[in-house]
């Protein structure tokens, strides 16, 4: 018999459960799930008692999330506050599906890792197939997770539990595990969404970047993930028709920063590449005595804005590679603010958008009213708490009790790239963490 899963929903998207259990279907012939909801209530039997039978034995529970689930007050007080219960303790795994746009944001449920991808509403999928055919994957990986778990308890021949999930759960085992070596590619089961102030940072950068003249600005030291955060961004604004530029400082040669010319050419070029266009600077870099800082403006105004009809994302990697050039910092720096600014004055620039990272401290000399570092939405990228290395770990395959997990917590800090290596390194190189913990500086 499949992993149990119990699906907790209002009876209103009753015809999304139904599309949604259709593409579980191949999963329960595949004997991977056993799924159950209230409709299968034989005539004559005590409803309350049937559902909460199940609902105690289900080791996955759905909640299809929407503006009628969350006003109901029986999924809302006993289902969800029950699976909450069981989700704290252990004894199952939550996952939040969300069907239809509605403010979840604060719930009990908010911190758990949502489907689909981005934790996109199904009916705001342009294909909602895609949308389903997601949701079914994740839930598969979680049963899969399970029952991979309960083989290995039962090779012990002693009983293990559920692995509990943390606040951010979610699948807890992936098929294969994965090298950690620079941005945690789209899709990876290996990548967990982090909180600034309570608020899903992702969620929160998703938001912003769909706003007119958005600039969000990513900060934590280097490895953190903010190129992984970023490149989710941009992917997020491709699905809702947005074009993106991704472009990394560290891929431009020392002497490109020689000159402000050299720099501004480079960015004009690159941007123009990405969007599969020709540089043409014969014909749109000014041959007029104007600033270099305004010729570049005006390329992008005049020619890129003119190519380019949907809003456009620039992301704009490890720009603290241009601190260390003084003489072109200040300027580089006052022109993206002067961007975000243009927005006021110019409706052309409202469709364009900006997303910065950098990794250190800016101590270029800037005007308060040039620099960008004041404006836009801020994201400190913290390090992994103790709840989210447990979940990290349980990806990769392994049960680390809360003592290890501390003692791997002292030695990295929780830096999101050094826990990934030292995973990998006990899941798959079967290096054990007493090894890894001795080997450390």
């Amino acid at each position: 018999m499949g992993t149990s899963l119990f699906f907790s929903y209002a009876h209103k998207d009753e015809a999304w459960r139904d599309e949604l259990a259709k593409h579980l279907r191949l999963l329960e012939r595949q004997g991977v799930l056993s799924s159950w909801h209230d409709r299968q209530i034989t005539p004559g039997s005590e409803w309350a008692g049937q559902i909460d039978q199940h609902l105690e034995q289900a080791q996955i529970i759905l909640l299809l999330i929407s503006a009628d689930f969350l006003a109901s007050n029986y999924c809302y007080d006993i289902e969800l506050k029950r699976a909450m219960e069981r989700h704290h303790q252990g004894e199952t795994v939550v996952i939040p599906v969300i069907l239809r746009p509605v403010d979840w944001q604060g719930a009990s449920f908010s911190q758990l890792q949502a489907l689909p991808k981005n934790a996109k509403p199904v009916t705001t999928w342009e294909n909602r197939d895609e949308a389903f055919t997601d949701i079914a994957k994740g839930i598969r990986r979680v049963a899969e997770g399970l029952q991979a778990q309960a083989a290995h308890s039962h090779s012990k021949s002693t009983p293990d539990p559920i692995p509990a999930s943390g606040p951010e759960a979610s699948p807890p085992r992936p098929v294969e595990l994965e090298f950690p070596d620079g941005q945690v590619p789209l899709g990876s089961p290996f990548y967990l969404e982090r909180y600034q102030d309570q608020t899903q940072i992702e969620a929160k950068c998703y938001n912003a970047i769909l706003k007119p003249s958005a600039l969000i600005r990513i900060k934590a030291p280097r490895q953190m993930g903010k190129s992984s955060l970023m490149a989710r961004v941009l992917d997020h604004a491709e699905g809702q028709g947005y074009r993106t530029v991704n472009l990394s400082f560290q891929e431009a040669e020392d002497e490109i920063f020689s000159t402000l010319t050299g720099l501004l050419k480079w960015l004009c070029a690159s941007i123009a590449y990405a969007l599969g266009l020709p540089a043409q600077f014969d014909r749109y870099w000014s041959k007029e005595p104007l600033g270099n800082k305004q010729k570049c403006s005006n390329y992008l105004q005049d020619y890129i804005f003119a190519q380019v009809k949907a809003p456009l994302v620039l992301g704009f990697d490890e720009v603290d590679r241009v601190f260390q050039y003084a003489n072109i910092a200040s300027e580089f720096l006052g022109m993206l603010r002067a961007w975000h600014d243009a927005k006021k004055n110019d409706p052309a620039w409202q469709n364009l958008r900006l997303i910065i990272t950098h990794s250190q401290e800016v101590y270029v000399p800037l005007n308060v009213n040039q620099s960008p570092f004041n404006v836009g939405v801020p994201i400190d990228l913290p390090e992994f708490t103790v709840d989210q290395m447990a979940d990290l770990a349980q990806r990769h395959g392994l049960s680390l009790t809360s003592a290890e997990l501390q003692d791997l917590q002292q030695m990295f800090g929780g830096h999101p790239y050094l826990i990934r290596v030292a995973l990998y390194a006990i899941a798959g190189q079967g290096i054990s963490l007493a090894q890894i913990l001795a080997a450390a500086p």
